[in-house]
């Protein structure tokens, strides 16, 4: 019995770490986004930590401190079971006391336990016992084979009855087609149930890895598998150089975590400049909290045009202006909007803000969104105009109200802008709740990287055009003093790398300034990743996983591609990965790629400079690299498309297509690899196209 007690003391204390760290990873996944970042604090701290008892303090930061306010609210009871005091014949104190005997049992000056205790002094109990052993060394046979019991009841009676361990677990993983395989881990499989549906394939993206449902899928971010389940890793210190140790309790397995996603500082951050005030007052002819513009601006008239007639008229109740990061939204918005204000059409125009990061000349910010959530904005939006918080049937909700407001306002027509709208906690569900509620004369704006939701007036927002650009680059290079660095040629180098990005256009000019020498514009922008991260990461984030694979697919070649093409290259692996043209119009949606049509209708394809370049950090550690370089060499066979061969259209571009493919076999090559590419050519393509000689 000796040896075998001793080694299930051994395998007990990995099983007890085990249970401590899945414990805290699945409350910390269950804290929903908030404005002070508590999900994302204890995140930033466990990745670092090189202690168990770090992961104790955190657990208890999450069920009973501050961050416990922002628990989803199907783990209240999972929390109640942890915090609340039980007597004895509880499973809880039989678990507690057993381990408290193991803990004496190796450490005389243990603190005694009362009548009643908290299931979470486990944890903290069990850190204690972890620590004391590795300090006083390795414990003796004798301790271990009488303490083996007490220790094995304890794990047991936690194991089976932890009650984050009854809520359902799953790991996920979307393939091309946009299904997702589950691997069903633990607790009830119903939630998990939807994603094997077909309907799933069209849904939200879940980029792959462990999740708990907690109202909702929640990613367990400390967690990590394998595609089989089979093993399991946590994080385990050693945080250095953008990684950090993943260790496995079970196989003993050591691996590198990305720490990329927790580099940012978890203090407290500053608020946006683009902030709405903290008051209405008086700008124009309405009520308005509007912040301010910067003086930097350069106006952009037909784009201004739109937007102003689309909020002008009393037609489209939401207004949606959808552009990359950086590409001006918000800039146009204000400026639209307080040309708006000297008019009679509103009343009011009240501003939300839920931007969570700075774009500015001295790189990307991250700063403290003012709200997350229709709570937060109808909170936000009682504080402004102020407003009873009690009726005669009680407490009135501030979400009841603001929606009787959207509907019909009593202070007159209101316009709502929403800015930063992809920030939300949930942009679909807030869309609803808005365009639910929403009714002229009122009318909502929303300014948003991407647009997963219909029943809305889009306006795409592009770079800038020619003569809105050079003026933005002259204004820029007065204000940093590098005129004479930048004449006519660097300046069209400029606008053509950054296709007219007015933030990449003020970035690049920014580094000639640091540098006091003009460099290629594209060589400057490649080697600001923290910018570039800001400006796509999310968005790339939301891709299903046919669009991020075209994505990686154009910006590994940056040339005019016809559409056509990329569906041949793709279709070459089967039917069964998803539907290309669904993965391009969402691309073209979420303004990671420009469509352009030709002169005989065909569209062709073109990836922005400064998203090519981001997607190529991607394509590096993309287990999909092989395939996708693949790819690329075959639309090369297809030949590069200068913008002044549009007018051509894709016709010569499939004849040098079929000539190399005659070429390739008359030496001697395959045709199986070809034939599937040149039958969907010759599908699509106009019969008799190819009969000259």
């Amino acid at each position: 019995m000796g040896p075998t007690q001793i080694l299930r003391y051994s395998q007990n204390y990995c099983a007890g770490e085990l249970i401590l760290k899945i414990t805290t990873a699945g409350f910390i996944a269950a804290i929903e986004d908030d404005r002070e970042n508590h999900r994302y604090r204890l995140l930033h701290a466990l990745v670092r930590a090189d202690g168990i008892g770090e992961w104790a303090q955190a657990l208890d930061e999450a069920i009973s401190g501050t961050a416990s306010q922002h628990l989803a609210n199907s783990v209240t009871d999972a929390r109640r079971t942890l915090t609340e005091r039980v007597g004895r014949g509880s499973w809880q104190q039989e678990a507690v006391r057993n381990l408290h005997e193991v803990l004496v049992g190796i450490h005389d000056g243990a603190q005694p336990i009362g009548e009643k205790v908290q299931l979470r002094a486990w944890f903290q109990m069990f850190a204690e016992l972890r620590n004391k052993t590795r300090g006083h060394g390795a414990l003796t046979p004798a301790t271990c084979v009488k303490l083996a019991p007490r220790l094995d009841a304890s794990i047991r009676s936690l194991s089976q009855n932890n009650p984050i361990f009854q809520l359902s677990w799953a790991y996920i993983h979307r393939n091309l087609s946009g299904k997702y395989r589950v691997v069903e881990i633990g607790g009830d499989s119903v939630p998990f149930a939807k994603l094997k549906s077909s309907a799933a394939a069209s849904g939200e993206n879940y980029v792959a890895g462990i999740y708990l449902w907690a109202d909702g899928f929640r990613r367990v971010e400390l967690l990590h598998t394998d595609l089989d389940a089979s093993d399991y890793f946590v994080p385990n210190g050693a945080f250095r150089n953008g990684s950090y140790e993943l260790h496995s309790l079970v196989s003993d397995s050591r691996l590198k975590g990305d720490a990329s996603p927790y580099l940012a500082a978890a203090s407290e951050r500053p608020p946006s400049e683009t902030e709405g005030k903290g008051e209405l007052d008086i700008q124009g002819r309405v009520f308005t909290n509007l912040p301010a513009t910067t003086a930097s601006y350069v106006r952009r008239p037909n784009l201004e045009s739109e937007v102003r007639a689309a909020l002008m008229n009393d037609r489209h109740p939401i207004v949606t202006l959808v552009g990359r990061g950086g590409i001006g939204k918000t800039s146009v918005a204000l400026t639209v909007l307080r040309e708006i204000a000297k008019t009679d059409r509103y009343d009011v125009i009240v501003w939300f803000s839920a931007r969570d990061i700075d774009l500015m000349m001295s790189g990307a910010k991250q700063v403290q969104p003012r709200v997350l959530t229709d709570k937060d904005i109808a909170e936000e939006y009682r504080a402004l105009i102020g407003g009873p918080i009690e009726g005669p049937a009680g407490k009135i909700s501030p979400t009841a109200s603001m929606a009787e407001h959207l509907r019909k306002s009593p202070l007159g027509s209101t316009l709502f802008v929403f800015d930063n709208f992809e920030t939300v906690r949930s942009p679909v569900d807030l869309f609803q709740w808005i365009d639910t509620n929403i009714r002229l004369p009122n009318k909502a704006v929303i300014t948003s990287r991407f647009r997963e939701f219909k029943a809305d007036y889009p306006i795409e927002v592009f770079g800038m055009e020619r003569e809105e650009a050079e003026a933005l680059v002259a204004q820029t290079a007065l204000a940093l003093g590098i005129e004479t660095l930048v004449g006519r040629k660097e300046r069209d180098l400029i606008i053509e790398d950054s296709n007219g990005h007015p933030y990449v256009i003020k970035i690049v000019l920014g580094e000639i300034a640091n540098a006091g020498a003009f460099s290629k514009p594209s060589n400057l922008i490649a080697r600001k990743e923290d910018i570039l991260d800001a400006l796509f990461e999310r968005t790339y984030a939301n891709l299903s996983p046919i669009a991020a694979r075209i994505f990686l697919t154009l910006s590994g070649w940056r040339s005019l591609v016809p559409q056509l093409a990329v569906e041949a290259v793709l279709l070459r692996h089967g039917s069964g990965d998803g539907d290309p043209e669904t993965g391009i119009d969402q691309l073209v949606r979420m303004s990671l790629i420009e469509r352009t049509t030709a002169g005989d209708d065909a569209d062709f394809l073109e990836v922005p400079l400064a998203a090519a370049l981001f997607c190529r950090r991607k394509l590096e550690v993309s287990p999909l690299r092989a395939v996708i370089e693949s790819d690329i060499r075959f639309l090369q066979d297809i030949g590069a498309t200068a913008a002044s061969g549009l007018k051509d259209g894709v016709r010569p571009r499939v004849e040098a297509f079929f000539r190399k493919a005659a070429r390739r076999m008359n030496a001697g090559a395959s045709m199986e690899e070809l034939r599937p590419l040149l039958e969907f050519l010759a599908q699509r393509f106009p019969p008799g196209c190819f009969c000259r000689n």
